[in-house]
């Protein structure tokens, strides 16, 4: 995913979206500048880019269901772009579209505890990068690996975003100010409610050490531009997002 946006259009700067660049995002869709309230969720169950759910969620997790939270993909229970907008950052077709229903990859990891961004949570749940894991045995792994050495290297630190190491979930003030995750609180005690209440999952640590952003449609309104949760660093269903630069000539 970083090297196919990498590749992309490098006289633009093209780069796979990282944690702070979504946090703009989502503050400047929450600000005047947009559409300054909860955007649609993205439902289409065939993960086709543009769509908008007819209606917002009735449920969240963790009691989310298809009879208050529908997903399609025959247009019953949502709208394609262009007439999507309410699923649009600035609620025109020139928004930031799709930034809540898909669970969308940004380029953010957990320092290793011998330094540098960890590679994932072990040999079989990692980023492809090389690098450390931050819970190798984690999971029954056998395989007495304790990093990548064999896969990509890391891009340039300019194009990621590194967060403290820390072995415990819920370590927020590790935030990096203005991601739009740990700034956001009060969080709630069986799971943590963002703004629009967006649901944040498990923050960094060893067993999560890789970040992903939107959360999915199936999980109703806990899925928006602001919710965010961490994961192992495998491929999974997960979308992801570029980045382009343009710079004055």
């Amino acid at each position: 995913a970083f090297y196919t946006s990498y590749d992309y259009k490098r006289n633009l700067d093209s780069h796979m979206i990282k944690n702070t660049e979504w946090g703009a995002v989502a503050y400047l869709q929450h600000s005047k500048y947009g559409s300054a309230t909860s955007i649609r969720i993205n439902n289409n169950s065939e993960y086709i880019t543009g769509y908008a759910a007819n209606n917002e969620p009735t449920c969240g997790y963790p009691n989310s269901n298809t009879s208050c939270s529908p997903y399609c993909n025959d247009g019953t229970c949502n709208i394609a772009y262009p007439n999507s907008t309410l699923a649009s950052t600035t609620k025109n077709v020139s928004g930031v579209f799709d930034m809540g229903g898909f669970s969308t990859h940004v380029m953010a990891f957990m320092e290793s505890e011998k330094g540098g961004p960890v590679s994932g949570k072990n040999s079989s749940k990692n980023s492809g990068f090389n690098g450390n894991f931050s819970c190798p045995t984690c999971d029954g792994d056998t395989s007495g690996l304790t990093k990548l050495t064999n896969g990509y290297e890391f891009p340039n630190s300019k194009y990621y975003d590194l967060y403290n190491y820390s072995n415990l979930d819920n370590q927020f003030n590790n935030r990096i100010l203005g991601d739009a995750t740990g700034e956001m609180g009060p969080f709630g005690l069986n799971y943590k409610t963002s703004w629009y209440n967006d649901m944040i999952s498990q923050y960094f640590y060893h067993v999560y050490p890789v970040a992903s952003r939107g959360y999915y449609y199936t999980q109703g309104f806990s899925a928006g531009i602001f919710a965010f949760q961490c994961g192992f660093g495998d491929a999974r269903a997960r979308g992801y997002k570029i980045i382009l630069t343009p710079t004055s000539s």
